[in-house]
């Protein structure tokens, strides 16, 4: 086989193009083959023009495969046209506050995420006695948000701790109980309207305070005061494949509990297996001020009244 005379450069980039170099002619002195012969070989498995077309779009030429034993223009086109492009979304007004409090947020506080499991076995058939009784008394449809809001009400009051906010030099714990629940406004963002007061709030009283502020939220007719002053917040992920997550702390609070699936599961039932709906649960928070036993504490209180909800009717 006889050597090709060719620079370093010549040689690398024929191999990179897979281009055989007895076939390129050498425009150097005595024949020798240069960097720009190569370039401009028109030639093997790709034309000029396509290389040259691959080149200004970005396009590896060697991935791009052709009907004959050429690539063209054609095929290089027709390749990146199933690349996709790039599409640059100009950030709204809501998006922007979004990506501020959550960068902040987690710039700010220590957080950390436990996580544990509900048997829903008894909240579920509840759950449909209660959506009829509230039906006939108020006609507003309840959903399991309320229930969830009304459990966190009453674990947040054996559980102050979680109810507060750090100070740098001292802890707030707040005298009301103000429950947020996170919002999804599609595309737009989310928005977490609060509950003033749930704790002094009867179930009938949740269920349509929180259908008016959901309503109100999705069609931008919150007020103010209605998104801020929160004290603990709710993210209800149940109507996703979603069971467990790490939630961001809507700071100044210092903790939010997500609701994940509830998902029908094998458990130890006595000494026996049985299916039953467990309800996935992710409590972050803020460490600075919040351990772990006292997080412990409120996802068990919560867990309990949620596996004996009786007492989320009193």
């Amino acid at each position: 086989m006889t050597r090709v005379m060719s620079t370093p450069a010549a040689r690398r980039v024929a191999g990179e193009r897979k281009i055989d170099l007895a076939k390129v002619k050498g425009t150097g002195i005595g024949g020798y083959v240069q960097l720009s012969d190569v370039q401009s070989f028109k030639g093997g498995k790709a034309t000029f023009l396509a290389r040259a077309m691959a080149d200004y779009l970005g396009v590896d030429i060697d991935a791009v495969s052709a009907e004959g034993d050429m690539v063209r223009k054609q095929d290089v086109l027709a390749y990146k046209a199933l690349m996709g492009e790039d599409k640059v979304i100009p950030l709204n007004g809501m998006r922007k506050v979004i990506a501020k409090q959550m960068k902040a947020s987690l710039d700010t506080a220590a957080q950390y995420t436990i996580m544990g499991e509900a048997d829903c076995s008894r909240l579920k058939p509840l759950m449909k006695q209660y959506t009829a009784d509230c039906m006939e008394a108020t006609g507003v449809k309840p959903t399991f948000s309320d229930l969830f809001i009304k459990a966190v009400a009453m674990a947040l009051k054996m559980n102050p701790m979680l109810n507060s906010s750090f100070m740098e030099d001292h802890v707030l714990i707040k005298g009301n109980i103000n429950v947020g629940l996170a919002v999804s406004l599609g595309e737009d963002g989310l928005i977490v309207p609060n509950l003033k007061n749930a704790h002094m709030m009867s179930l009938y009283e949740i269920t349509k305070a929180r259908e008016d502020l959901v309503t109100r939220a999705r069609d931008g007719k919150l007020a103010p005061d209605e998104y801020s002053g929160g004290t603990f917040s709710i993210s209800n992920y149940g109507r996703t494949p979603v069971q467990y997550f790490t939630p961001i702390i809507n700071v100044p609070e210092s903790a939010i509990i997500g609701i994940g699936n509830m998902t029908n599961k094998p458990v130890a039932v006595g000494n026996d297996i049985g299916i039953r709906p467990m309800l996935g649960l992710s409590l972050t928070l803020d460490h600075r001020h919040i351990d772990g036993t006292t997080g412990e504490k409120f996802l068990k209180d919560f867990r309990d009244i949620i596996e004996n909800p009786d007492q989320l009717l009193d």
